[in-house]
């Protein structure tokens, strides 16, 4: 465990690193940071480094093993009923214990006509929980994601011309914080566990089920804010005037109880099956409570160093920016953080890791990062944009979920599952509480800021199907190639290899190119 904890530091570290030398950048350029301010970042990047290497180890050993184990069990019962209501838990519960959503609805709490913290998570949960159980008629039916997406999407954007404005962005922006660092790695897990037992054993099915968690919750606040009337919200602005080390302890004794709230349903849950249905041996139970206590040690140290030291100065740096004579500079400063900021969210390793180990290694880590980057960049930059020049998110949404939910006709099953739930890893702990603030503080007229984690989700949905699209293009090539291959491999004779006076058959190289060429047809 120890060598496993020492490669994921590394693997952390690589991904704070970059964006926090760009944060030192841009408040050495602009001069506006205390020393105190720099120290604070500078701290509060070691913890992200710590959290999210501890989260990530903890996650291995008990958020997804759980999903999984879950998962398989439910697939198993021939109660429908029974799959439906578990399903209807598990998403509320999971959703309710997402420390994202806390961050937003105390946002939306100090911004908006609704004031009560709980009745906005108690709607986002129950938007999950709902669409979780859209995942078992998925999995049972069959039903294809692509239609599922397109008759919710298509909701959607006819439901949010009704919208009341100031609730439009904030319910796409719930859509997106519900898939975090607690969410992403049970969901993934979960959707594994519950296609592994079906027949054919479709673990390609364990995608889309981020998609259609975040297209819940969007659903459920809009409709949540028709029937609400009022002001604008308080806007209170709170001044923090106390000292570094201060502010830290506050910080992390605030979330250790928070955190241990939102887990502890999720641990309770874990002792419900053990008792009534997995009945491990104690070893495995040992190691499972063991994974909760490091993955809840996580979070805490990676939300503390996320609030002390990047949420203040992505604020402070995008007011400075708005009141500079030249502040256009503020969109390629927002496309640059953008493709930093996203490296440093856990959920986006659990996804690739996934990702790589279903595909056998045909869709690499390295793509999906660098697809997902590139999505982030441009939908902070086209934020920027909207909120420094005032105008509709409709104009930007529909359009990029239209083109989405087109692609998804074309490109193959995984390829638009696994792009619609990038979507839901790209709008983490670093979305909310550095890339909004920072935006907030570029807002001009009207805006606000919400919105952003919405064009954050999006954008990242379009890379990855293009991605997909390109891949496409490429598996048709190759199965022209492998018709070419049927009649070369007949006359390719195999290696004959004398070993200890035995004749041993090696494979030739056009049994290899076919092994290649049926695992990426698998895949479609």
């Amino acid at each position: 465990m120890w060598k496993s904890f020492l490669e994921k530091l590394k693997e952390s570290f690589f991904s704070v690193f970059p964006v926090t030398i760009i944060i030192l950048c841009l408040i050495a350029f602009l001069g506006d940071a205390t020393l105190g301010e720099i120290l604070s970042l500078l701290i509060s990047a070691c913890l992200l480094i710590v959290g999210m290497s501890l989260f990530s180890l903890g996650a291995d050993n008990s958020m997804i093993e759980l999903g999984k184990d879950i998962g398989a069990t439910l697939s198993k019962s021939k109660k429908l009923w029974l799959m439906l209501l578990i399903s209807f838990i598990i998403g509320f519960i999971i959703t309710f214990a997402e420390p994202d959503l806390m961050v937003l609805a105390i946002k939306v709490a100090d911004k908006s006509s609704l004031n009560s913290v709980w009745i906005f998570i108690s709607t986002v949960s129950l938007g999950v929980g709902l669409f979780l159980m859209f995942t078992i008629f998925k999995l049972v039916f069959r039903w294809k994601l692509s239609v599922i997406l397109t008759i919710a999407y298509g909701a959607i954007i006819i439901l949010s011309f009704f919208v009341p404005k100031q609730f439009m962005p904030i319910a796409f922006d719930s859509g997106s914080v519900t898939t975090g660092p607690i969410s992403v790695p049970f969901l993934l897990s979960f959707g594994l566990g519950l296609s592994a037992v079906r027949s054919g054993n479709n673990e390609d099915d364990s995608f889309g089920l981020i998609a259609l968690c975040s297209a819940g919750p969007i659903l459920a606040v809009m409709i949540m804010s028709l029937f609400l009337t009022g002001g604008n919200g308080s806007n209170v602005e709170v001044t923090n005037s106390v000292g570094i080390a201060q502010q830290f302890l506050q910080s992390t004794l605030s979330y250790i109880s928070d955190v241990a709230l939102v887990i502890l349903p999720i641990v309770l849950l874990f002792f419900v099956f053990q008792v009534f249905v997995f009945k491990f041996p104690k070893q495995k139970v040992s190691r499972t409570i063991f994974g909760f206590f490091i993955t809840y040690l996580g979070i805490v140290l990676f939300l503390t160093g996320v609030e002390c030291g990047y949420t203040n100065l992505g604020q402070k740096i995008g007011e400075t920016i708005s009141v500079l004579s030249y502040n256009y500079i503020a969109i390629p400063i927002g496309f640059i953080l953008g493709a930093f900021a996203i490296m440093a969210e856990p959920a986006l390793h659990v996804l690739k890791k996934q990702v790589e180990n279903i595909t056998g290694g045909v869709i690499k880590q390295k793509a999906i990062v660098i697809a997902i980057s590139i999505g982030v960049a441009c939908s902070v930059a086209v934020a920027v944009v909207q909120n420094m020049y005032d105008f509709s998110l409709l104009y930007i949404i529909v359009p990029v979920y239209t083109i989405c939910l087109l692609l998804s006709f074309f490109n193959t099953k995984l390829f638009t599952a696994v792009a619609f739930d990038s979507g839901g890893v790209a709008t983490g702990a670093m979305a909310v509480s550095f890339t909004l603030p920072f935006v907030m503080g570029l807002s001009t007229g009207n805006s606000n800021g919400f919105g952003t984690i919405a064009l954050i989700a999006a954008f990242p949905i379009l890379t990855m199907q293009i991605l997909g699209a390109i891949y496409k293009i490429v598996l048709l090539k190759k199965r022209g190639a492998f018709q070419k291959l049927i009649f070369w491999k007949k006359k390719s004779s195999f290696e004959i290899i004398e070993f200890d006076n035995s004749v041993l058959f090696s494979k030739s190289k056009a049994d290899v190119f076919t092994e290649k060429i049926e695992k990426i047809q698998n895949l479609d």
